[in-house]
């Protein structure tokens, strides 16, 4: 089945029939709705919010294709993982197609789910990929159905189950759609930087970073729905469309549109953004960018050569920034661990973008580090830590608890937790963030698993961040880009577990997340400075 065949059905995905239709295309049989068996499910699974939960299509019998449908108007991980968890030990080969309830059906939402088998202690690997409205919206779904299409198996039906799972784990294989993506992303770039005027050298590529970093972020926060133009969730295309629709033969896009949702709208608190910002009061700001709450942070701080008037960036490369990147590619908010990876652009692609494109690697020394070398680094620094926090902890309970997330072992489970309350982590050449970000998922896990295991740290998932990034993450880089990025992947990392449509200001990080020389910076105390 050809990629272009397949965006259409995924366009139109709506029911179960659909989804039938297309595993049909892709070569798989007819299950034939058979529910699947959860007598022997534990108690603690019978309050998940499954509507429906049966067979959709298999291979052969022996790889199955599962379809869940959850009464839950969203597909919240919490509630994803343990029916992984139920239907893996039932099935060795299988994959697992969600969908939620939506009054609509148009507008549901699908996580196409890829689980490869447990290995060793890092557990399950799940893969998801995302279809649904903001996807559609704008045929976000070049990746879909490219990597669906590595599945289609109408041409060699006599694979078996081993084949198959290699198949599907290949199709879900992000690092290909982060290669595809940053590709795209550096001639886009390098375009944009070609054609801007009023500044030259390295201040000019300095300048076009900060402007993607900005735009990025806002295409980020827009599946947060935090961004209203003319009630449209695809924020940033609206305002670039109702630009266009203008026809102002002496307007520009970035003067007249961006500069002022920069600095006029995230960069202002809501209560005093009534100022006059560039001779517009509130109601024609309003008209203009819509409404967008106050963000606080330093992305969006204006810097010196956001205030030079002669500095021009043309519309045309705005278009194709729009089009040809940030609206032809899925993103996603949620941060990637080794464990769970959503088959889409995430934040931690803005430190790719840095290490790989923006600094120079060579030069300065930034090289990208995969995520499971920092998440076994991180595991072995926590281990070391507890050890000597917690001395009357046996050391293979800390193992258990750190490598595997099991902390029936411990003897004084609050005296741990109190523990890595107090743990003070710090990267002294931080780069883009990729060791503070997983420190942060490390001590995110480990509280979890506290609260699941032993009722301990009963506080949202929003708070336990908050908590860790103001109180246990410090990062130092001699880049003040770098450090940018760093900030911007702590927010993000944040913002992602906010429910509500009111937002609280981002947490001040520049005394946190600091610019400064490690090797040199003078006594932070004062002794040894005259």
């Amino acid at each position: 089945m050809e990629p272009a065949a397949i965006r259409e059905r995924l366009r139109n995905l709506s029911t179960y029939d659909d989804a039938l239709d297309l595993f049909g295309e892709l070569g798989y049989t007819y299950a034939g709705d058979d529910p699947v068996y959860r007598d022997n499910w534990p108690e603690s699974t019978r309050d998940l919010p499954i509507a429906e939960l049966k067979y959709l299509a298999h291979h052969q019998s022996d790889f199955a294709i599962i379809y869940c449908q959850l009464e839950d108007e969203r597909l919240p991980r919490t509630v994803q993982r343990p029916i992984i968890e139920r239907i893996a030990r039932q099935h060795p080969f299988f994959m697992l197609v969600f969908r939620n309830r939506a009054t609509d059906p148009s507008q549901a939402t699908w996580k196409f789910v890829n689980v490869r088998p447990k290995q060793g202690q890092n557990g399950r690997l799940i893969r998801r990929i995302t279809i649904g409205p903001a996807e559609r919206l704008h045929d976000r779904l070049y990746t879909a159905a490219q990597r669906l299409a590595l599945i289609d198996i109408s041409r060699q039906p006599s694979l078996s189950a081993i084949e198959l799972q290699a198949l599907h784990d290949r199709a879900f294989d992000v690092e290909a759609v982060t290669n595809a993506f940053f590709a795209t992303y550096r001639a886009v770039f390098e375009a944009v930087e070609n054609s801007i005027t009023g500044i030259t050298g390295e201040a000019r590529r300095l300048f076009t970073q900060r402007l993607f970093n900005r735009l990025m972020f806002i295409v980020f926060l827009e599946h947060k729905g935090w961004l209203k133009f003319q009630n449209r969730p695809d924020y940033l295309y609206a305002l670039w469309e109702e630009y266009q629709n203008a026809q102002d033969p002496n307007a520009n896009f970035y003067r007249d549109r961006l500069q002022l949702l920069f600095f006029a709208g995230l960069n202002t608190p809501n209560e005093v953004n009534v100022m006059r910002a560039g001779g517009h009061d509130q109601g024609m700001l309003q008209r203009l960018i819509g409404n967008v709450p106050y963000l606080n942070g330093g992305l969006f701080e204006e810097e010196a050569d956001d205030k030079n008037p002669g500095i021009a960036v043309p519309d045309a490369v705005i278009g194709r920034v729009l089009e040809d990147l940030f609206y032809h590619y899925n993103f996603t908010v949620m941060e990637s661990t080794p464990q769970e990876t959503e088959v889409a652009v995430d934040p931690e692609m803005l430190g790719r973008i840095f290490e790989e494109l923006v600094t120079g690697r060579h030069e300065t020394g930034s090289y990208y580090t995969p995520k499971p070398v920092v998440s076994f680094m991180g595991r072995e620094a926590l281990k070391g830590f507890l050890q000597n926090a917690c001395p009357g902890e046996r050391a293979d309970a800390l193992a258990a608890f750190v490598d595997q997330h099991e902390p029936g072992q411990l003897s004084d489970p609050e005296g741990v937790l109190d523990a890595l309350k107090r743990v003070r982590i710090c990267d002294p050449a931080c780069g883009s963030g990729a060791y503070l970000l997983g420190m942060l998922h490390e001590l995110i896990d480990l509280r979890a698993a506290l609260f699941a295991t032993k009722g301990l740290d009963q506080i949202t998932i929003y708070q336990r961040k908050l908590d860790i990034i103001q109180n246990n993450l410090y990062g130092v880089d001699i880049d003040p880009f770098a450090v940018n990025i760093a900030r911007l992947r702590l927010w993000l990392s944040l913002i992602v577990e906010f429910e509500g449509d009111n937002p609280p200001p981002l947490p001040n990080l520049d005394f946190k997340i600091e610019t400064g020389d490690s090797l040199i910076a003078p006594d932070p105390t004062g002794g040894l400075q005259p």
